[in-house]
């Protein structure tokens, strides 16, 4: 397996450029700085907070364009008794303003984003941790929407703490063994031609950027966060992939709209009722219902 001569080349020109005491230090007094704003004893403005944030992913993370296909997703949303009879009530959401939807983990006010949970293992695991994003309760009624990939068709996603991952060699197991072995030859490349503390400072960035994306959500923190949408969601990266809050280590994404519509396809809808929540990612449910087909061109839910 050979690394993307354009991989090897952006490696080449950081490790030439860069000055690995400067970047450390850097890097670690705005996260530090970061940190202060979300714990609420200091405050950022706005462009504060932006600039800060482009440093950080801009210039202290490396991405591989290396596509991830064949991924089933599940989405859910409240419903309170009432089924949903189309399918743009469970997708993204299709009218915006630029107030609504409020920023959110990792859409900025106005923005919309297709938040969904990655179904790889043959259990209820990817449910169970939709339904703990979704902060479900006991006697809570859901309808969840299972969707797939088109086949034929590859996802580039950011893949938040992944370098971490790969330094201690812990495949996450929704990533094949050949593209963890991409990353793990590209990290091995990077700790050759990188100084010891340019190192460093890309996998403090990298800790920094997964810790926050997987910590309790309020305003403070998804100022922060918000603001990675526009250093990430770049023409070339179809969406971000991180870990979820309730249950550690368990895939969910954000998507962009129009990768949703060229590259997904929904199956099915379920109502789900919760008997009991135990706490993170552990419910009881029923399956109550399920859709025997969703209309192509209309998106009308048969019940």
């Amino acid at each position: 397996m050979k690394l993307a001569a354009e991989l090897i080349k952006l490696i080449d020109h950081k490790a030439a450029v860069e000055c690995g005491a400067t970047n450390l230090l850097h890097s670690s007094v705005y996260i530090s700085q970061l940190n202060e704003h979300i714990n609420g004893t200091c405050e950022l403005k706005k462009h504060e907070i932006e600039s800060k944030i482009d440093y950080l992913a801009g210039s202290m993370t490396i991405t591989l364009d290396h596509p991830i296909s064949e991924l089933e997703f599940l989405r859910v949303r409240l419903c309170e008794g009432q089924n949903f009879t189309n399918v743009d009530d469970l997708s993204y959401i299709k009218k915006t303003s630029c107030t609504f939807p409020k920023a959110g983990r990792l859409n900025f006010s106005g923005q919309a984003l297709f938040y969904a949970s990655i179904a790889v293992k043959q259990d209820d695991t990817a449910l169970r941790v939709v339904l703990s994003e979704a902060q479900a309760k006991q006697f809570d009624r859901l309808n969840v929407l299972r969707s797939h990939q088109v086949n034929g068709t590859d996802l580039y996603l950011r893949i938040i703490g992944i370098w971490e991952q790969v330094r201690r060699n812990e495949k996450p197991y929704y990533l094949n063994q050949l593209t963890f072995d991409y990353y793990t030859k590209a990290r091995k490349y990077m700790a050759k031609q990188f100084s010891r503390e340019l190192l460093f400072a890309y996998e403090l960035t990298d800790r920094f950027f997964a810790d926050i994306l997987s910590r309790e959500g309020n305003e403070r923190l998804y100022q922060v966060t918000s603001a990675l949408s526009n250093v990430f969601l770049t023409e070339k990266c179809d969406g971000v992939l991180y870990s979820s809050v309730k249950a550690k280590g368990e895939p969910v994404v954000a998507l962009k709209p129009q990768v949703v519509d060229d590259k997904l396809e929904h199956q099915f809808v379920i109502e789900v009722l919760i008997d009991k929540s135990f706490g993170y990612e552990y419910y009881q449910y029923r399956t109550l219902a399920q859709t025997s087909s969703i209309g192509k061109k209309s998106g009308k839910l048969e019940w």
